[in-house]
């Protein structure tokens, strides 16, 4: 497949795995998750029809993460 298929699939994955630290209450891994996905999806790049899409996904992924923080 063409390389933005496999780094949206590769994005999934680390959303699956965040919610998943989230879910165990593991915030450090979580941390690290959404660090890898903040870099994974910044690689699209602020040019194309997926930047919005990458950016709206990284908000709603953080707003569950800090949601979770919080209730630490």
């Amino acid at each position: 497949g063409r390389p933005m298929e496999k780094a949206r699939r590769l994005s999934v994955k680390i959303i699956e795995a965040h919610e998943h630290a989230l879910r165990s209450g593991k915030m450090d891994v979580a941390d690290l998750l959404m660090k890898a996905l903040v870099t994974d999806l910044s690689a699209i790049g602020g040019d194309k029809p997926e930047y919005r899409t990458a950016m709206e996904t990284i908000e709603r992924v953080f707003q569950r993460h800090e949601a979770a923080r919080n209730r630490l």
